[in-house]
């Protein structure tokens, strides 16, 4: 187990923390939405048990009791409108300390205390089932929190088994913050096996540019805008060249090595931010993010000549390029123009970069 730690860690060390932790409230947001929802509901139940104390009707808590309500309702509203985890999770917890403060006011005015401590039990449960969607260092800070809310509400509640409660709540809180470590390492393991599958799915088995399964994970729910495209985005079309011939005569498995090779450079030559994909056959699109036009055309020229200079190459080929920018609308309409420029590059002479806008101006 300490191993499978050990080796997810190091696996980790090359994802952002921030997507990791994303995926993981994403995960269990709706579980966590019930929980939030449920507790401040069930917290509300408690006027009942009140009112046994009392004997009557007990008017004191009820303000107390029903006041998480107003929290309860602005969480949901905010859940529907935020997705960040960092917001949420927060006060997903400030909402679970309401219920316990709640709880702590209304306990001031019971005739008899030391019910008390079942309660704060219950409380470290609802802290427990916030923290399957919280990172682990928000869920120990936050539970390290229940232990300082008892201590501070003893000097006006002085509840008569305080020791007992400390006796049983420190323990709970370690057992419970181990727990959610462990728990955090589970989910690791799933994160990971999905993030396999999710490449497996959107990577070319082949040249390993993305296939277009990638598209429907840079695009909005239309499929028609890119979400990754910052300021100015351009798009290229590579096209090898003749790349009949070179089956013809290298066979399929020199066609394959050509197409391996071509990625390999394209790669070298562009940005990590920046995007392959496998278009289809020997064609392959280039997504260059917050770059200049200018840039986009060098970017494209020392694709054309370092494909061209073939070091490294199975076998020479060129190939042309279709350079056009996006509007941050429909990309498809960008790789339309791409590819108009790409087929006017082949038109005069194929091994050339042509770039769309410049097309236009000769028109």
């Amino acid at each position: 187990m300490l191993k499978r730690m050990g080796q997810n860690k190091k696996i980790l060390e090359g994802v952002n923390t921030r997507y990791f932790f994303q995926s993981k409230y994403d995960y269990y947001k709706k579980f966590n939405t019930w929980v939030i929802i449920l507790s401040a509901l069930a917290s509300v139940t408690y006027f009942v048990s009140d009112c046994q104390l009392f004997g009557r009707m007990a008017w004191e808590t009820l303000l107390p009791r029903t006041f998480i309500l107003f929290p309860m309702f602005v969480f949901i509203f905010l859940n529907r409108k935020i997705s960040d985890y960092r917001v949420m999770v927060v006060l997903s917890y400030l909402i679970i300390h309401g219920i316990m403060w709640c709880t702590i006011w209304a306990i001031y005015y019971l005739p008899i205390k030391q019910h008390a401590n079942e309660g704060f039990i219950i409380m470290h449960l609802m802290f427990f089932a916030v923290g399957f969607c919280a990172p682990f260092k928000y869920g120990t800070i936050a539970h390290c929190l229940v232990i300082t809310n008892i201590i501070l509400s003893n000097t006006f509640n002085h509840y008569e088994s305080f020791d007992m409660m400390l006796t049983l709540g420190i323990p709970c809180v370690v057992a419970i913050c181990a727990v959610q470590y462990v728990m955090e390492q589970v989910y690791t393991d799933q994160f990971l096996t999905r993030r396999q599958l999710e490449k497996a799915l959107t990577l070319d088995y082949l040249t390993k540019a993305y296939n277009r399964n990638k598209l429907k994970d840079i695009c909005d729910e239309a499929g028609s805008k890119l979400l990754v495209a910052e300021k100015e985005t351009y798009i290229l079309v590579v096209d090898i060249d003749f790349f009949k011939c070179v089956n013809d005569t290298y066979g399929h498995d020199g066609g394959d090595k050509a197409l391996v090779y071509l990625v390999e450079t394209i790669k070298s030559c562009i940005r990590t931010t920046d995007y392959v994909i496998r278009w289809g056959g020997e064609e392959f699109i280039v997504i260059l993010q917050n770059c200049p036009g200018e840039k986009a055309r060098f970017i494209a020229e020392n694709i054309r000549k370092k494909v061209q200079e073939g070091e490294g190459a199975f076998c020479p080929i060129t190939v042309s390029v279709g350079v056009s920018r996006y509007d941050g609308k429909d990309y498809h309409t960008a790789i339309t123009q791409a590819d108009e420029a790409l087929y006017t590059a082949k038109k005069n002479g194929r091994n050339q970069v042509v770039c769309f806008w410049e097309e236009q101006q000769t028109v």
